[in-house]
C-alpha cells in the first residue's frame, strides 16, 4: 500500500512531508530551480495574511507559495 499523498497546501504548521508530485503548469518550473522537485524534503514554517501564503522550507530555503500554487504540489508524510 502506497502512502497518502495530499495537496502541499493542506500541512499543518510544522508538519515535514516528501514532494511526490509536482503539476504539470509551467508556472511550477522555477519552483523546480530552488529545489521543489519529487523526493525533496518540504516543511511548512508559518502561514501568513491570514493563510493566503505559506512559508515553506525546501533545501534550507524558505519559499513563500501562495495557496492555489501549493495546491498543484503533492507530497506524503515522512515517517
Amino acid at each position: 500500500m502506497s502512502p497518502q499523498t495530499i495537496p502541499l497546501s493542506d500541512l499543518a504548521v510544522g508538519t515535514h512531508a516528501l514532494i511526490s508530485k509536482m503539476g504539470d503548469d509551467p508556472h511550477l518550473c522555477y519552483l523546480r530551480c530552488m529545489g521543489f522537485c519529487p523526493g525533496a524534503h518540504v516543511e511548512l514554517i508559518r502561514r501568513v495574511s491570514g493563510g493566503a501564503l505559506s512559508i515553506y522550507r525546501v533545501d534550507d530555503a524558505d519559499v513563500a507559495l501562495r495557496q492555489a500554487t501549493a495546491a498543484m504540489i503533492s507530497v506524503r508524510m515522512e515517517g
